[in-house]
């Protein structure tokens, strides 16, 4: 997504559009425990920033604080389970910070932080599917509490990523829910952000609202494959699974203009899982 596409001047106070005002007086602000649609106000600036599981909310949220606090995230709001894309315990605190409860009529900046779907998928079955045998050199915790609990809820004890993808993709959860269920079309935000492509040059119009520098210290690219093994996976099984996801974040693609390439995408899947046993896709 390029960027300057959707950038317009922030000084500007933005009007809802005539499709949103349904909104105005009856929508809640979505905040989930793992990603979050926030109104805030920051030194009289108002602020609009929705992001989803998997697409960054984690380091969005945290980094979020960091900036506006100067200071690591208390342990007293992890130690009562409220995390930071709740944007309360502890942003209650930062002077001039005050979180919207309802979406107000006017918004300063807005900022869409989006990740592609494929890529995105893989990221959740990784991190929040992936049975035990599937781990490699260098791979990150797997969630054992959510997986462990989604298998018994599935009545398995192994799903590899396409079984994920064909069987279990349409169950109810954040960490793949469609990204547009959440956010609104691109033409509402003043800045579009590809995850995998942020650079220093990104959120430069964010810390300019904000006042102060903003920097997405953690990076969400897919791993660099060092073994050199190639993993052949059966040209229909891929093409199915590839397909699926297609057709399931079908208004992802459309709304957020993200590419379908069954030749790129086969080749990042098999990439990807050439670091797993075969039975893992």
């Amino acid at each position: 997504l390029d960027n300057n596409q959707t950038t317009t001047t922030t000084t500007t106070t933005k009007d809802m559009t005539t499709s949103h005002l349904f909104f105005l007086f009856s929508a809640v602000i979505i905040t989930r425990i793992h990603a979050f649609n926030v109104y805030f106000d920051y030194n009289s600036t108002t602020f609009h920033v929705c992001v989803n599981a998997k697409s960054g909310s984690s380091s969005m949220a945290s980094e979020m604080y960091e900036v506006l606090s100067q200071s690591t995230y208390p342990q007293s709001c992890k130690d009562k389970n409220v995390w930071t894309q709740s944007f309360s315990c502890g942003f209650d605190e930062i002077p001039t910070f005050r979180r919207h409860e309802k979406q107000p009529r006017n918004v300063d900046y807005a900022l869409l932080i989006v990740r592609h779907p494929v890529h995105r998928i893989v990221s959740s079955w990784r991190s929040k599917i992936r049975p035990d045998k599937c781990t490699a050199l260098g791979d990150r915790r797997i969630d054992c509490t959510m997986r462990d609990s989604l298998y018994q809820r599935w009545n398995t004890e192994f799903m590899s990523f396409s079984e994920f993808v064909s069987e279990k993709l349409e169950d109810e959860e954040d960490h793949w829910n469609p990204q547009y269920d959440l956010c609104l079309e691109t033409e509402y935000y003043d800045d579009v952000v590809d995850l995998e492509k942020i650079d220093s040059m990104s959120l430069t119009p964010l810390s300019k609202a904000l006042g102060v520098p903003f920097v997405m210290k953690h990076a969400h690219t897919s791993k660099a494959i060092v073994n050199g093994r190639k993993l052949k996976i059966m040209e229909k099984k891929m093409n199915d699974t590839l397909s699926h996801i297609y057709n399931y974040y079908s208004d992802d693609f459309e709304q957020y203009n993200f590419s379908k390439s069954i030749t790129e995408h086969a080749k990042y899947l098999n990439d990807e899982f050439s670091q797993y046993h075969s039975s893992c896709f």
